[in-house]
């Protein structure tokens, strides 16, 4: 019961900001009070990936302090806020990985973290598809990893497919492609992994090359229907309109997700020690090159009475504009593990009721890392990364005990063949 309780605290605390080192969320106050207690040194021993997950985010810490302190010495507020983010990021991880202790935390996880979308998420938004997009997405999405569980439980694994491809086409028509492609691959996903599908290299090949075709077509058919204004809004009309190519995805990609491409400038500039924690954007240079992948023209006026940060929008790479070369091999290292234990359930936890929704955030952790923003290290990973975390060596243990049984039937056979001692 207890435990509930501290699941239900950091979820719907979530919403609540509080004005402390830039702005810490409520809960995050819990997991620094709570630090002491749940923090255990035998857990680096007995959970080798936690600790390698662990070394990894001090490293990115300690690459933050020596850029901050020693390279670019930025302001104490800057690097406060900075290094605030990377410790809360490493307590929040350890909290909840000690916290979602079963499938069954997991799941009541899953369900107030849902009810805290219900509450809190964002309601600014101008129009019906932004409306979607940041309010309505965190919730469906929350609801269909819940369904999935209940119904993946029950064998009805068909259903789930079911389930993923008609929220995966909701979302393409409401202008929430990234999502609409994590659930619609993860429904392929399960289905290979379910249909009794025996994949080989050769049908991995083939299967990629029908599906680079699919793709295509897929994404031109899309095009088509967004030109014609028969689905997606005002934004993916922009969008596509400002390419001089609409049928090359790479194209939609760069013009989408400009500031991953401008955060390779500012990299090339401080390749080695990045550029420091908040670090400004002081002669809109970075912008200016966000705004060039975007076709569009600045505003001087609007551009300058604002504060601009080095964009980036990549976990990656966001870690290297702001800490250079080491953080970005510390947060690489994160992703590296991260994707080794959610591979591994994929390949070999099919019949786990947790299935669909490891896959679903195995594929998220890939998104989040390519093309979201630092500051999903600390709000959004952790959780990821405590759950799949927790599956892989529940998972883990579970094969060795029925390893073990059967050695032990083995031994017991060869001393009795009749069964008998």
């Amino acid at each position: 019961m207890f435990n509930r309780i501290k699941i239900a605290l950091y979820t719907l605390l979530s919403g609540v900001n509080v004005a402390m080192v830039g702005q810490l969320k409520l809960n995050e106050i819990m997991v620094l009070l709570s630090a002491p207690f749940v923090f255990d040194l035998r857990d680096f021993k007995a959970y080798p990936m936690f600790r390698r997950i662990i070394v990894a985010l001090v490293a990115l810490f300690v690459c933050q302090a020596v850029t901050d302190l020693f390279v670019v010495h930025s302001s104490s507020e800057n690097f406060m806020r900075g290094w605030a983010a990377i410790v809360m990021s490493v307590l929040s991880f350890i909290f909840l990985f000690k916290t979602l202790e079963d499938d069954k935390a997991i799941f009541f996880f899953l369900c107030l973290t849902l009810i805290k979308n219900i509450i809190w998420t964002d309601e600014n938004a101008d129009t019906d598809m932004s409306y979607f997009k940041f309010k309505m997405v965190p919730i469906l999405s929350y609801a269909v990893y819940i369904c999935s569980f209940l119904l993946y439980r029950r064998g009805q694994w068909k259903a789930v497919l079911a389930l993923m491809l008609g929220y995966s086409l909701l979302c393409f028509a409401r202008d929430s492609r990234s999502t609409g492609m994590i659930f619609f691959i993860g429904a392929i996903i399960i289905y290979c992994f379910n249909s009794g599908m025996y994949l080989t290299r050769d049908r991995l090949l083939v299967f990629g090359i029908a599906g680079a075709i699919l793709f295509q077509f897929a994404y031109v058919c899309y095009v088509n229907a967004v030109m014609n204004h028969e689905i997606g809004g005002d934004h993916a009309s922009e969008q596509i309109d400002r390419l001089d190519n609409p049928y090359n995805p790479l194209a939609l990609l760069m013009t989408g997700r400009g500031e991953t491409f401008a955060a390779l400038a500012a990299i090339s500039d401080e390749p080695l020690f990045g550029h420091g924690s908040w670090a400004k954007d002081d002669n809109l240079k970075y912008y200016r090159i966000l705004l060039l992948y975007q076709n569009e023209e600045m505003n001087e006026q609007l551009a300058t009475s604002t504060d601009h940060l080095i964009p980036s929008h990549s976990i990656l790479l966001g870690a290297w504009v702001n800490c250079g070369l080491g953080g970005f091999i510390a947060v690489l290292m994160v992703f590296i593990f991260l994707l080794r234990m959610g591979f591994y359930l994929i390949r070999n936890a099919a019949d786990t009721a947790l299935y669909p929704v490891l896959v679903l955030m195995t594929i998220g952790v890939i998104w989040t890392f390519l093309f979201s923003p630092i500051q999903q290290l600390r709000f959004n990973i952790p959780a990821i990364g405590a759950i799949l975390l927790r599956a892989y060596y529940d998972f883990k243990e579970e094969v060795n005990t029925e390893e073990m049984m059967i050695q032990n039937m083995e031994t017991t056979g060869m001393l009795s063949p009749g069964g008998k001692i």
